[in-house]
């Protein structure tokens, strides 16, 4: 027996968020780390877009915010076309990375053993040179999720971002740790992640929907 009735989960009160990463870049196809550098999609992430598009077809959504950077932007304009209202904020955008940007997985464990291996183990601690700390990521991410969720409430939003972002907002969430809750999720490229959030329960409707 449920603890609780179905209509009590499904009231209408529920604010509806869906988290959609971008499609599939080169730099992503050949594991190498952009982060802020704006790279398009190639053709595997549009094909991944226009079919998500597609899945999504009568989806409802009153509002779509989207990262500024083009692999999301045209991700978004793919999946819902031009009859939705965006709205585009920089605080959706990946994590800068610093001198590690337009570097390959395994130059960076070469090169930076120790900061790779404390980026994986604990990266509120990782310092890679020129990046931004994790804690302003954090605060951008989760101050304009914040922002978001007071503006829309009770509405359906549609947020198109990066990786980290997503994995930012699933540990808020989820997880009690957000260093830790961070790597408790694996995002893929365009993929749908589906919560319903309330002052008294967040509910994981669907994740990595494609």
């Amino acid at each position: 027996m449920k603890p609780w009735k179905e209509t009590e989960i499904m009231e209408n009160d529920a604010t509806v968020l869906y988290l959609i990463r971008h499609g599939q870049t080169d730099a992503n196809k050949n594991m190498i780390v952009m982060g802020a550098t704006d790279v398009p999609l190639n053709d595997t992430g549009r094909e991944q877009a226009d079919s998500l598009g597609r899945r999504l077809n009568d989806l409802e959504v009153d509002i779509v915010y989207s990262s500024p950077l083009r692999r999301a932007v045209d991700t978004g304009r793919r999946v819902f076309g031009g009859e939705k209202t965006f709205s585009y904020d920089a605080r959706l955008q990946e994590f800068s990375f610093g001198e590690w940007e337009g570097m390959g997985f395994d130059d960076i464990a070469r090169q930076y053993p120790e900061t790779w291996e404390m980026w994986f183990k604990d990266w509120s601690r990782a310092k890679i040179p020129g990046a931004e700390t994790f804690t302003g990521f954090m605060d951008r991410v989760l101050t304009c999720l914040g922002e978001i969720l007071e503006r829309h409430k009770g509405e359906r939003v549609a947020v198109i971002s990066h990786g980290g972002c997503i994995r930012a907002i699933l540990a808020s969430f989820f997880s009690p740790s957000l260093s830790r809750g961070y790597w408790q999720f694996k995002i893929e490229n365009a993929a749908l992640t589906e919560i319903e959030t309330r002052p008294e329960l967040d509910v994981l409707i669907r994740m990595n929907y494609r």
